[in-house]
């Protein structure tokens, strides 16, 4: 807040603003999946608009901090319920083709969205801020009508028929001949491989106690920790503080790091068809690595100037939204089965707010002990760990079908040393 604003905050109340998020989004985040399973994607995201819309409502009226701490739990807990439905939509309505990019563009529309919160927070009062942002639950809402209910959750319904409607929907109007064999094939995995009618089955733990669930989450946590613990969301949380203390504009900087956070974004969903999941995993986690590293280690030279190190520090934020940043939530919505998807989406993204939780409340112990230059050297460390685990633990899945990453987890088929196959082209 600016140093005029209404209402004050001491250091202690900023770290628990920035860090309750990250508290209470787990809980959401947990519930997310059985509620995703049981009421549909569709649904779900709909009536989540309703209370979004308060949640701003209160930051509006907030008078004191314990308001603000109300505004953001609320916030928090309908950002997680809104993972898993979010997520599955999207990996169950899209053709595989244009999987991972469409998977990566709904964390470019939330890199979009914390670029125009940097910008409303530069332009206005806060409180105008989140006046503003009481459109946009509006529009969500009306938005989501229009759209069709995903084809998996309806087959898994027994709604056969509504699932064909929506099928057609999405592959642009079609007739029932162009969906037939889709179709089929959706039918044949949600009904058969995977169990008759889920809305008459028990919902039970024992899936997820095996290799096909426990490979593919220990995956996603792993990438998880080290797209927190590389620094990017601790400079999200507090980027005007850290701006300001390497001599910048803090505003205009954070405002510029919101820019660069959008057009990494668009270089994973150009680039991911073509160089694959690997290839922009190691460049990232590397080169965010050699900047954090290179800024530590030079930010105290009298030669070394606010714009070189602002400059530095924006290169790691682009090379870490170019895949690092982004690689989970694109993880996610592939590498687990169709039946453990919903409950899988929200036990990850649960344990990744966790993460993310840790990594912001313990910002200001690790700056009172390491100071920045050895927060940086921190991040700048995991980052290049990460890259060495990327290249030994992770698999190519672009250019893949569900089938045949759900195949390399179980054990069926290796995908770590697998090619780009943007084609489909089936192996030899």
């Amino acid at each position: 807040m600016a140093p005029d604003s209404d209402l004050k905050l001491t250091t202690d109340q900023i770290s628990w603003f920035g860090s309750l998020f990250f508290v209470i989004i787990p809980v959401g985040c947990f519930l997310s999946g059985p509620f995703t399973h049981k009421f549909g994607r569709k649904s779900l995201m709909i009536w989540l608009c309703v209370p979004f819309f308060f949640a701003w409502l209160v930051f509006y009226y907030a008078t004191s901090a314990a308001l603000l701490y109300v505004a953001i739990l609320l916030h928090g807990f309908i950002n997680g319920l809104l993972e898993a439905p979010i997520l599955t939509y999207v990996a169950e309505v899209t053709e595989p083709k244009w999987r991972g990019m469409l998977s990566s563009s709904s964390v470019l529309a939330s890199l979009g969205g914390i670029f125009l919160e940097f910008l409303l927070g530069s332009w206005l009062p806060w409180r105008h801020a989140a006046l503003v942002n009481m459109i946009f639950p509006v529009v969500s809402f009306i938005s989501i009508c229009f759209i069709p209910e995903s084809p998996h959750w309806l087959v898994g319904r027994g709604r056969t028929e509504d699932a064909e409607k929506s099928l057609r929907w999405l592959r642009g109007w079609c007739g029932p001949a162009a969906v037939s064999e889709e179709l089929e094939g959706l039918v044949k995995t949600t009904l058969v491989k995977e169990g008759a009618n889920e809305a008459e089955t028990p919902f039970t733990w024992d899936p997820y106690l095996h290799r096909g669930f426990l490979h593919p989450f220990a995956l996603v946590i792993m990438s998880f920790f080290i797209g927190h613990f590389s620094g990017m969301s601790t400079l999200q949380t507090y980027a005007v503080s850290i701006f300001e203390s390497l001599g910048s504009s803090g505003y205009i900087s954070a405002s510029a790091m919101g820019l660069c956070q959008l057009a990494g974004g668009l270089v994973c969903i150009c680039t991911l068809p073509c160089l694959g999941k690997r290839r922009l995993a190691l460049i990232s986690t590397i080169g965010c690595g050699i900047c954090l590293l290179v800024l530590a280690s030079t930010m105290d030279l009298p030669q070394m100037t606010p714009y070189a190190s602002v400059g530095l520090l924006l290169a790691a934020v682009f090379l870490t939204n170019s895949c690092s940043k982004v690689f989970p939530w694109v993880l996610i919505g592939e590498v687990f089965s169709g039946r453990l998807r919903a409950v899988a989406s929200g036990l990850a993204s649960c344990v990744g707010y966790a993460l993310g939780f840790l990594v912001n409340k313990t910002y200001f112990n690790l700056l009172s002990v390491l100071t920045l230059r050895g927060i940086l050297f921190l991040y700048g460390g995991v980052s290049l760990v990460g890259a060495v685990l990327y290249y030994f633990l992770l698999p190519e899945t672009e250019g893949r079908t569900l089938l045949e990453v759900q195949q390399h987890f179980s054990g069926e088929r290796d995908l770590v040393k697998g090619k780009v196959n943007p084609s489909f082209t089936p192996d030899s």
